[in-house]
């Protein structure tokens, strides 16, 4: 008989060994440290025979950001079984076990880095992050007019704070980033070990961008643009003349960054390699609570009917009438379904309505592919309520 149950302090080092084990990663010191870090701070799920894990999954407590609203989320990570083991259908039960759970916390939303994203979408997860990846010949770089400021390059304890600061200016407003606590920057670090950070301070000594970059991408001779983030046209000048003034050293620059980052068209070829790559995919946890707290657009007052079909999350099943006032909201499910009024109901998936709500596709996209159905009078009032956006993640987990 398997036992599914959440994990203590004394069988992380079973987690440790499964990790390793199925992702074929060499145990070090480091990486033991790493995972045991993690371990402390997140919900760990496992099916025993026994003594003995078979399989596991990690639930990270996060908080992001979506539209200047912040959201609870549960990180799922390290979803792993042995060989032997895979097929049979304990992953299933941990990932319903790990949702019931983030219901219970609050955690309205959960993201995950999916190795199959098919898979992942029986358990109501959708695509909803894409990545851009930039590929960049030493020659190609911009040339850019130098503007007044500094660049700096600091050691991480004396920049910590200043990124974590820089980065909550650029991106509390943005579509679904991580708000990154100092526990987040902290553990983020441990595996960029080997990156170096540049600061721009502009004339008046005020922090306005900074770079996290490597010199040790997968092939030598390669500069690694981490993360860049910039609050002004001269930070973003500058910094990107401190990655050309390495141009000498490396012959390739690799930027991965999130989708809004098109800016091929400033170069002076901008026939650069660029790559849209599917990223990460998320969904809504509860439903409910979500829509108390989303940061719908301030109009008249209206109301809409939304259909939920969610088969791993019983408690968002069925009909939720959103209540929209000037100052106020109320979110309540209808018991009697031919009571709702045919001309203001939506009806979706739980993946569909987290693409909606995480500005990854439009309704109007939603309904043309048959993914959302309703009247078309419902699909445009409806969509008037929707915050603009483009999704975008720097985290991985």
């Amino acid at each position: 008989m398997t036992e599914y149950k959440m994990m203590q302090l004394n069988e992380y080092q079973q987690m440790f060994d499964l990790a390793s084990y199925a992702f074929n990663k060499e145990k070090s010191a480091s990486r033991e440290k790493r995972f045991t870090k993690l371990c402390s701070k997140s919900d760990c799920f496992g099916a025993f025979k026994g003594d003995s894990l078979l399989s596991q999954i990690i639930v990270r407590p996060m908080e992001v950001y979506l539209h200047g609203q912040t959201f609870k989320m549960g990180g799922i990570g390290s979803v792993a079984s042995y060989p032997e083991n895979r097929g049979g259908g304990d992953i299933a039960q941990l990932m319903t076990l790990s949702l019931e759970k983030m219901n219970k916390q609050g955690q309205l939303l959960s993201y995950l880095a999916p190795f199959s994203y098919s898979f992942y979408r029986r358990y109501g997860y959708e695509h909803c992050f894409d990545e851009l990846q930039y590929t960049i010949d030493g020659s190609e770089l911009p040339k850019i007019q130098k503007t007044a400021g500094s660049i700096r390059r600091l050691e991480w304890e004396d920049a910590k704070l200043i990124l974590k600061a820089t980065y909550e200016k650029r991106y509390a407003k943005s579509v679904g980033p991580l708000k990154r606590s100092q526990w987040d920057w902290d553990f983020s670090m441990l595996s960029r070990e080997d990156s170096s950070i540049a600061v721009y301070y502009d004339e008046k000594n005020e922090v306005q961008g900074y770079l996290i970059y490597s010199f040790k991408g997968q092939t030598p001779g390669t500069f690694v643009l981490q993360e860049m983030v910039y609050l002004n046209q001269s930070a973003f000048k500058e910094l990107w003349n401190f990655v050309s003034s390495h141009k000498a050293s490396f012959h390739t620059f690799s930027y991965k960054t999130g989708a809004h980052e098109k800016i091929a068209y400033l170069f002076d070829n901008p026939r650069v390699k660029q790559e849209i790559v599917p990223y990460m995919m998320a969904r809504i946890v509860t439903i409910e609570d979500f829509l108390l707290i989303y940061p719908f657009k301030e109009q008249a007052p209206q109301t809409f009917y939304l259909k939920v079909e969610d088969e791993q999350a019983h408690w968002n099943n069925g009909i939720w009438k959103v209540e929209l006032f000037l100052s106020s909201r109320k979110v309540t499910r209808v018991k009697m379904e031919q009571e709702v009024p045919q001309d203001i109901l939506l009806s979706g998936t739980i993946q569909s309505w987290t693409q909606v709500f995480m500005s990854y596709r439009t309704i109007e996209e939603l309904v043309f592919f048959d993914r959302i159905k309703g009247t078309n009078k419902a699909v445009i009032d409806f969509s008037r309520r929707i915050p603009e956006g483009t999704p975008v993640l720097y985290d991985y987990f």
